[in-house]
């Protein structure tokens, strides 16, 4: 080291001691100073001063201010010198998981288009899929399901994003009609992670002024690992409102306008200066380092679109002022925005670095006035990646593209952000219309910016015309002008000033290279890129560069700071730590090296105030919550205390920091996002108190604890959201540590983390605080141990302004230690300060390392051997090794004697440096493996204080992103006394190991417990070391004292224990928190004595087996006096929030229902409505009648529609399992709306929850009377059952009422892929444990009978019959390539084995099996059953698609009694015929019997069971003339029903039932494969056999004709046009077929030229189809495709279309019109076609529909539509008959026998021209044109008769002439004959006719013509 300078501290204060006494006013704490003389000493300072004082001056008035808001904050912010300890080494890193999103497309209604073929298409990435193609129809019906398979982080799933689209099928290219778009994201944020049964509204992107193109039904889940999917009931119900259920988050609007989004970007700074290609390296090489060698243009990606702008060259500053406009709907369905940085390459592109945008933190969705567009900036966002060394290959280029944590600052980029909603169309707006003015044609623009890469851009700048640009979603990128006050950007001079107090912890693998630091904030103080003195450049208003301005600046604050501006500390060769070589330490003992870093950015450093404020809010309120959970195990009162002040404190907080925020500093410039968060701020804050105000004050009622928790718990995630700032100001500082001039490791520290403000509360919270940061590697980090160091080091990060209080916390009593050489000019680097530390003082350190519980198991048996190392500063230690286990108790004291801590003691006392506590596995071969960490802070005690033992307590271990468990330990620090070293508190004498125990004083206090097992068995145990187990045995062991089971002998035979219960006694700690765990080891005995470890299990907390006191026999209350009479209980069915009511009218009303054989009107929950007030009125007579009057009232409206559905159900009478069934399923929808909607549940009671059969709707009393009594012998209301979403088990505590069930562990769990993988789990162990503490005497309660054996039933074996009863599958995984599967069922129990692969149902996701299984098994063997579905394969084998499993000996035992559901009402047979063996009387004597409750007592009309009482009909007449009957049943049923309510009972039995159970495959853990619905019921073998079994297979559907004649139609519009006579005609003919049987289309004749639209048919359609009345459904059996070997069955509604079409011989036929007719419920039909128009379709009302299964017979006229207009209409009969009466009474296609239909009566115009050209001739032309025709003839005539005349006039006179002279004849004869050639008569006779007669002068004109006659 060169000589050096040593500045005294005081010295060095002299600048600030004059501010400091100002600021002394403000009863701040200054520091001491020494020497205030020297204030004159530094002169040149003064202008630096004269800088700051303003600005001072400004704070110090603030300060003033605040000093009211201070106290508020008070508790924020603790005066430390040490930041909070973080007992978790690393934060979690972003891991892969597996993701399933499952889509089903079921219907799409009001599709825009004229006869399309509609196909659904979905996209998500890469994978698409579609569905099968509906013809011809504009609301086709699909029911099709979709699975796609996603593995990757959670961040890159959510930006994916669904595209659904619905196109027009062609051969040739199909047309989009419209489509949607969500990302994953926010269907994973909906409630279940799930749209249900939605609307999805579909647009068309090239245009998005038409408004909607259609709607699509469709469910969309997206699942992780262990996210439950709710299961849900379908209904199609047709009458749904479309716009009330459109896919849209909770509290979106329902109609979205379209947005346009503009990007803006304005330029980038700081970006890597280096090209990253190849090609760009080997020319730097060549020309040096000149010229920025990166050619950056910004990529911004939303909403599945992405735009780019152009490329700048050679430039790492680029301007570019270009915007980006996405237009898409708003509020979007998409929440991120992705702009990434680009290098252009001349090979590939690079990404530089990539930024998202959540557009809800930029906007607030609440409405009115409140709530904001999305706006952002202008602002800085920073860019973080990878490392910018300059090395050919960029090791971690994943880190630009978003992938993982940037380790690095990679530029920043300024941009903005603004949204505007366009009303009505993309009409040119404001904004828009501003740009247009400066924009530049796109033509120039494009030559401006020379060689644009549109081609890569998703935006192909084509020739559009503008318009339609601006209506398409297509993105626009467009230059626009900046406005002159974004430019006038003020920077500010900020000072990073850091100081390190610890190196240690460095990985050997550095060897003894010298190691040195860099801090840098962006790229000031960067090595590679900034300069490593200020950083570069500082601009000025002109934005030229001032290097000398900066190298004054420099001067001033190295002066006034005392430091020189470097950014690096030393190099220095590390040492190696004591007591571990794998760990080496740079010695900074007294000189603690500093750096400085000077950096510039602008000033609004508001935001991290605000920032910071909040998080300290939400930090302190986290904090007291611990505070008061646990205060919570002391006491309730002292909790709900603490946690009022906390409340109180959090509203005084919020006050403050609105009163704060108001007051704006003047002069900052904040953007539209700053002021709209302030408001949020203060909205949001408001709503927070006055909600806090309303838990404080309790008006209403008392709120429980747990709720207050879960309240303030919703705050802090609140506020933790406001938190976060979106746009960004000053970087995240970068720690790196170089060795061998290599970046090895970093840390990244959030700038506001560390920000100064002199207001305390905005200050960071680490801001001059001594912070532990552990470097990690950069990129991906491996599994196991990966801190590469541990450094503790102290940052200040501020204004310069405020500089003077960067070293205000440093630990005192240190000076300044300068390098010599900073005064001789700047030639050579400035090498770092130190800070001198002369006072040592000497420690010894005590850990006192007692027991872990929890570890994480890292050997193959599932068990661990562990060890810790305990790291102090430059020393550690080493545990011993505890074999076998993971709750080891090390009991030892580790001492670290003479450690030497620098600086103040009593400060090193109140922050002691901490402890870094390793936990490891030890290998006997290779290197132990790492199962965890944590921290720790030591008690410190000094010499002159008084010696208190620490406490032990629990540190939280963590390894990687898994927990690890706890450690029960404690650390002291004790100073060494100088005068006398031996005097410190004793220790207990070490082992002959020389291991020092755990001292006495420190251990905790023990007391003697008694631990009572109860061994029931082992289960599913699977082979150990390829053996299986055959006699296990269970060890039991807690703090080293334990018991062990007997040995099994056989476990296949016999796999439970022979002796139930055992005990032994242990000393436990009397604190419950210090309780050790309890561990259960499972052994299996092999020959020679052998025995292998099975499996382990540990229970961590033992709190849940304490008993507190011994349990005695049951206390009975003996009074029967208070008479408690009950109103007969609602079905158990309803939701339990119901009964809390009828709890509050249990006690005053009294209401009688009767229980008939056919009266049963299941209890209406009007009856509970009543209000209590009035219990005479109620139970009086006529109360009652009115009361049923009412109730009839409320049912009459849900009956007039339900009405049809009896008819149909009741038709053939067929009442059957299913009609309970579906009966049920209503009734659970019902349920759930009922509580979905949100009102008052007194309004709830208006639904009856019964299904009434009660076909009548009569305003007559006496006939109502009449038809009620009539109507109930024949329609007795459907009993129901209990339907449950999940699995029974679920439901009723996994019966775990009498035994527990814990899993046996084996194998590591240290990796994160095996830590809860299904394949360690190698077995269960069923029993109990029942803890309290020991009796005094040592003696056994109960005659010797342990407490825990009360109630257990004996464990021999039990023969069992078990029905197993599989109903139906939904959203099978699909199993084949074309996404569908061919389920089958196949049962395993114990050995038995039912394969039910015959009965597979083909190309299915959804089957209704239906199928019920007998199996007979003994238990304990055969308890665990199976069901697994399998996809049947022809070829190959079976894919399993997924199982689960069911434990039925916790049924079969349990005190829920779930043998055998209780039915809802006792019926003897039929299709609710009671069917457990034992009737209900009979279960109800027994269960008293066990219990030991009095009773029953059956009395006439009531029954007493211990003190209740309960009412209800007990007498039942069959018929008028029989005798009554006497029965008991209907009443002890409903009694077993309301069991849970009865005194010294307590458990619900389980009801009648369907369990819908997940599947799972052992490929896929966690994620749900389908869901299967099923029941089971078990009846021992000991008791009366039970009846048959229930029928449940499938209904089959019933075959059906529908006969359709069309008769005629009328006012078809005609749309060929007469080429003669301009007269449109149509030829019309109709086509009809039923949705899903495309193939058995039929059409009619055509009905040539119908001149009027009328068209004459008589023409019969006969369609045959199959349906399944119950569920208004079709059935559709038929191939897909020709290659399928199966026929696929498809449920369908039923529905007709008819089209009507205009027949073209020589092109297509065109489409007319259309008529899709719901056979369950169309329009009733128009008398007359005149009184027939578009509303009696499109208009029609529920009442004014008819469903042709009731109707049977219709006919009328009905419209055909087109596009939304009217286009036709025709006159149809429909005739639904069965398929037994269609084979009695055939009738004949078309006009064919049998009954034939006559011969259309058509005019005579009617014919095909093309078949009859004459007739056509004559229709066409001769009837229209006669008159015009005949006239035309008799012209023509005419004209060829003056024509000829004219012709032959001039032949005649000449010869007349000519005659007179014979010789001239002669002559004439003889020049005809030579110099006339001949001329064919035949062709032109006329014409050599009229020549010959010309004379001889004439022959020269004769030859003349000639030749223009052969021409």
């Amino acid at each position: 080291m060169e000589p050096s300078t040593v500045v005294p501290q005081a010295h060095r204060k002299g600048l600030f001691a004059g501010m400091k006494l100002k600021k002394k006013k403000k009863g701040e704490k200054g520091l001491t100073i020494a020497n205030k003389d020297a204030l004159g000493d530094h002169d040149e300072t003064t202008n630096f001063l004269h800088d700051t004082l303003g600005r001072q001056e400004e704070v110090a008035e603030d300060l003033m201010n605040n000093d009211a808001l201070s106290s508020a904050f008070g508790s924020l912010s603790p005066n430390r010198k040490r930041a909070k300890l973080v007992t978790r080494i690393h934060e979690e890193e972003m891991k892969s998981q597996n993701y399933q999103i499952a889509i089903t497309i079921i219907e799409a209604r009001q599709l825009v288009g004229e006869n399309i073929d509609p196909v659904v298409i979905i996209e998500i990435g890469d994978e698409k899929k579609q569905t099968t193609v509906k013809e011809g129809t504009n609301a086709p019906f699909y029911n099709e399901y979709f699975l796609f398979d996603f593995v990757g982080p959670q961040a890159l799933l959510f930006d994916k994003i669904i595209n659904i689209s619905v196109m027009h099928h062609k051969l040739i290219g199909s047309v989009l009609i419209g489509s949607f778009k969500v990302d994953l994201g926010t269907v994973y944020i909906q409630p279940g992670h799930q749209f249900c049964d939605k609307w999805a509204l579909l647009t068309d992107p090239a245009d998005i002024r038409t408004g909607a193109k259609g709607y699509l039904k469709c469910d969309l889940s997206v699942t992780g690992k262990g996210d439950a999917m709710q299961a849900t009931q379908k209904t199609a119900d047709t009458e749904e409102q479309i716009e009330k259920n459109l896919l849209i988050p909770k509290g979106f609007p329902s109609e979205r306008p379209w947005a346009r989004f503009y990007v803006r970007i304005y330029k980038a700074e700081g970006l890597p200066k280096m090209n990253s290609s190849i090609m760009a390296n080997v020319t730097k090489a060549f020309i040096g380092d000149s010229k920025d060698l990166v050619d950056p243009y910004v990529v911004v990606m939303f909403a599945g679109q992405m735009g780019r702008t152009t490329v700048q060259k050679n430039c790492a500053d680029p301007v570019w002022h270009e915007q980006i406009i996405f237009k898409e709907m708003f509020p979007p369905l998409c929440r991120r925005v992705k702009i990434q940085v680009w290098d252009e390459g001349s090979m590939n592109d690079v990404a530089l670095a990539t930024h998202f945008i959540d557009l809800k933190k930029i906007s607030n969705e609440q409405d009115g006035d409140k709530g904001f567009l999305p706006t952002f900036g202008p602002a800085w966002i920073n860019l973080y990646g990878s490392p910018r060394n300059h090395s050919l290959i960029d090791d971690h280029q994943e880190l630009n593209e978003g992938f993982g944590e940037g380790v690095s600052f990679r530029g920043r980029l300024f941009l903005e952000i603004a949204v505007e909603i366009l009303s009505g169309g993309a009409r040119e707006s404001k904004f828009s219309s501003i740009i247009k003015d400066v924009k530049l044609s796109s033509k120039d623009f494009k030559a401006l910016k020379g060689k644009d890469k549109t081609d890569k851009a998703g935006e192909d700048r084509k020739s559009a015309s503008p318009s339609d640009k601006m209506n398409s979603t297509e993105v626009e990128v467009e230059p626009f002008d900046v406005p002159l006050e974004i430019y006038e950007e003020k920077f500010e001079e900020f000072l990073l000033f850091g100081t390190f107090f610890e190196a240690t912890m460095i990985d050997r693998k550095f060897g003894d290279k010298p190691i040195t630091f860099e801090v840098s904030v962006g790229n000031f103080g960067n090595t590679t890129d900034g300069s490593a003195g200020a950083g570069g450049k500082k601009k000025t208003h002109n934005g030229e560069a001032e290097e000398s301005l900066l190298q004054e600046g420099e001067d001033d604050i190295s002066h006034d700071l005392g430091v020189p501006l470097i950014s690096t500390t030393a190099p220095e060769k590390p040492l190696i730590t004591g007591g571990n070589r794998n760990y080496q330490y740079l010695p900074y003992d007294e000189r603690k090296p500093c750096i400085c870093v000077k950096s510039y950015w602008g000033n609004q450093t508001f935001r991290l105030y605000s920032s910071n404020t909040l998080e300290k809010m939400a930090d302190h309120l986290e904090e007291s919550l611990e505070q008061v959970k646990d205060l919570i195990k002391v006491s309730e009162t002292a909790a709900e205390e603490k946690m009022k002040k906390t409340l109180n404190g959090f509203i005084n907080q919020s006050r403050a920091f609105m009163v704060i925020a108001e007051k704006k500093p003047k002069g900052l410039n904040y953007t539209a996002l700053d002021k709209k968060r302030l408001m949020l701020f203060k909205q949001e804050l408001e709503a927070m108190s006055s909600d806090a105000k309303g838990i404080i004050q309790q008006q209403k009622k008392k709120m429980p604890l747990d709720e207050m928790i879960r309240e303030t718990q919703s705050f802090i995630d609140k506020i933790r959201f406001l938190v976060d700032e979106p746009q960004n100001t000053v970087p995240d500082v970068f720690i790196w540590m170089i060795s061998n001039n290599k970046r090895v490791a970093y840390a990244r520290v959030p700038a506001k983390n560390i920000l100064y403000s002199p207001a305390k509360e905005q200050r960071g919270k680490d801001c001059g605080k001594i912070k532990t940061h552990f470097l990690k590697l950069p990129g991906k980090r491996p599994l196991g141990w990966t801190v590469q160091a541990k450094v503790d080091i102290y940052l200040w990060l501020g204004p310069t302004s405020y500089a003077h209080s960067a070293m205000e916390n440093l630990p005192v009593g240190y000076e300044i230690e300068l390098p010599s050489n900073t005064n001789s000019g700047h030639s050579v680097l400035p090498s770092p300060a130190c800070l001198l530390y002369k006072t040592p003082h000497l420690f010894q350190l005590r850990a006192h390392m007692y027991q872990a519980r929890g570890l994480i198991a890292a050997d193959s048996t599932g068990l661990s051997d562990p060890f810790a190392k305990v790291t102090f500063t430059s020393r550690c230690q080493t545990t011993k090794i505890i074999s076998q286990t993971l709750s080891p108790t090390w009991n030892q004291t580790l001492l670290f004697n003479s450690i030497m801590l620098h600086g103040d003691k009593e400060e090193i006392a109140q922050f002691p440096p901490e402890i870094v506590i390793e936990l490891y596995d030890d290998d006997a071969v290779g290197k132990a493996e790492y199962i965890g960490s944590t921290v720790a802070a030591p008690m410190v005690r000094l010499a002159h204080q008084n010696y208190e033992p620490p406490k032990l307590c629990y540190h939280p271990v963590h390894c990687g992103s898994l927990s690890g468990g706890d450690l029960l330990a404690t650390f002291e620090l004790l100073e060494i006394p100088e005068s006398d070293p031996d005097r410190l508190p004793p220790l207990d004498p070490p082992d002959i190991g020389q291991i020092y125990p755990v001292p006495a004083n420190i251990r905790p206090v023990l007391s003697k417990y008694r631990v009572e097992v109860l061994f029931w068995g082992v289960r599913e145990l699977k082979k150990v070391q390829l053996l299986s187990v055959d006699r296990p045995q269970v060890l039991i062991e807690c703090a080293g004292k334990g018991v062990k089971s007997s040995v099994i002998q056989s476990y296949k035979k016999n796999p439970n224990f022979t002796g139930l219960a055992d005990w032994f006694e242990v000393e436990l700690p009397e604190n419950e928190l210090l309780h050790p765990p309890l561990s259960i080891c499972v052994v299996d005995w092999r020959a020679f004595g052998r025995s292998t470890l099975v499996g382990t299990h540990t229970i961590n907390c033992l709190k849940q087996f304490l008993c507190k006191t011994p349990l005695g026999p049951q206390a009975i209350p003996d009074r029967v006096d208070t008479v408690e009479i009950q109103i007969d209980s609602p079905e158990p069915s309803q939701p339990a929030e119901l009964s809390q009511e009828e709890q509050l009218l249990a006690d005053d009303i009294y209401a009688e229902v009767e229980q008939g054989k056919w009266t049963v009107v299941e209890p209406d929950s009007s009856l509970t409505a009543l209000p209590a007030t009035e219990p005479e009125h109620a139970a009086s007579e006529p109360g009652k009648e009115k009361k049923k009057k009412d109730m009839k009232k409320s049912i009459r409206r849900s009956t007039k529609r339900r009405k049809r559905t009896i008819a149909d159900e009741s038709a053939e009478n067929v009442i059957d399992w299913w009609s309970k069934y579906y009966a049920s399923v209503l009734k659970m929808q019902k349920a759930k709306e009922i509580f979905s909607s949100e009102e008052k549940p007194e309004d709830n009671k208006q639904t009856s929850d019964h299904i009434a059969l009660i076909i009548e709707d009569e305003p007559d009393r006496k006939k109502k009377d009449k038809t009620l009594k009539r109507i109930q012998k024949e329609t007795p209301s459907l009993a129901t059952l209990q339907i449950y979403e999940g699995d029974l088990e679920s439901e009723f505590n996994n019966f775990e009422d009498w035994v527990k069930t814990f899993q046996l562990l084996r194998g590591k769990s240290n990796d994160e892929v095996h830590a809860d993988a299904e394949d360690r789990i190698i077995g269960k162990f069923k029993g109990s444990f029942c803890i309290y503490p020991s009796p005094e005497d040592g003696s056994l309660l109960d005659g010797g009978q342990p407490h825990i054996l009360q109630g257990i039933p004996p464990n021999h074996s039990v023969k069992v019959l078990i029905r197993v009863y599989i109903v139906a599958a939904f959203n099978l995984s699909p199993a084949d390539p074309d996404g569908k599967s061919d389920p089958y069922i196949v049962l395993r129990l114990g050995n038995t084995e039912i394969k039910d692969r015959e009965n597979y149902i083909p190309k299915q996701l959804n089957p209704i099996f239906g199928r019920s299984f007998e199996i007979q098994a003994t238990f304990p063997k055969d308890s665990l059953l199976t069901v697994l579905i399998y996809d049947h394969d022809f070829i190959g084998t079976d894919d399993l698609i997924g199982e689960t499993k069911i434990d039925l000996e916790n049924r079969f035992y349990s005190r829920h009694r779930a043998t055998c559901g209780l039915q809802s009402q006792y019926e003897i047979e039929g299709y609710n015929a009671w069917r457990d063996a034992t009737k209900p009387s009979e279960i109800l004597t027994k269960l008293c019997k066990d219990y030991r409750i009095r009773g029953p007592f059956m009395r006439p009309g009531e029954i007493q069971v211990g003190t209740k009482i309960f009412k209800g009909q007990t007498v039942f007449t069959e018929d008028e003339n029989e005798e009554p009957v006497e029965s008991y049943e209907h009443l002890s049923l409903k009694v077993l029903r309301a069991w849970e309510e009865i005194p010294g009972a307590g458990y619900k039995l389980v009801p009648e039932h369907i369990e819908t159970r997940p599947l799972y495959h052992k490929d896929k853990p966690g994620m749900e494969q389908g869901r299967v619905q099923m029941w089971v019921d078990m009846f021992p073998n000991d008791m009366p056999l039970p009846g048959p079994p229930v029928d449940i297979s499938p209904r089959k559907p019933k075959g059906y004709e529908l006969r359709v004649i069309i008769w005629n139609t009328e006012d078809v519009i005609l749309e060929d046009e007469n080429i003669f006579t301009g007269q449109k005609s149509s030829d019309i003919y109709v086509k009809g077929w039923i949705k899903g049987l495309e193939e058995d289309k039929q059409e009619t004749d055509v009905h040539y030229n119908s001149l009027t639209g009328e068209g004459n048919f008589n023409w019969r359609f006969v369609f045959p189809f199959h349906y399944l009345p119950a569920e208004k459904q079709m059935v559709v059996t038929k191939r897909e495709n020709i290659f399928s070997l199966e026929k696929t069955e498809r449920k369908i509604p039923a529905e007709l279309v008819l089209q009507v079409w205009d027949f073209e011989r020589l092109s297509s036929d065109d489409f007319l019109g259309t008529l899709e007719l719901d056979l369950n419920g169309f329009p009733r039909a128009a008398k007359t076609a005149k009184s027939c128009d578009l509303g009696t379709v499109v208009a029609a009302s529920a009442e004014n529909k008819i469903s042709i299964f009731q109707q049977k017979r219709i006919r009328g006229w009905w419209p055909f539509i087109k596009a939304g207009e009217l286009t036709g209409k025709v006159e149809a009969e429909f005739h639904l008959v069965t398929a037994e009466e269609a084979e009695k009474n055939p009738v004949g296609k078309a006009r064919k026998e049998p009954e034939p239909l006559e011969k259309p009566n058509r005019p005579d115009t009617s014919f095909s021209w093309f078949v009859n050209p004459f007739k056509c001739l004559y229709h066409l032309i001769w009837r229209n044109y006669k008159k015009y025709i005949i006239i035309g003839i008799i012209l023509l005539i005419l004209v060829i008769f003056l024509v000829l005349f004219i012709y032959t006039l001039p032949g005649a006179i000449s010869e007349r002439i000519v005659i007179g002279t014979e010789q001239s004849a002669t002559l004439g004869q003889h020049i005809s004959e030579e110099s006339f050639t001949h001329v064919s008569t035949s062709s032109l006779s006329g014409y050599s006719w009229s020549c010959s007669l010309i004379w001889k002068p004439c022959t020269p004109l004769f030859i003349l013509d000639q030749g223009i006659l052969q021409a």
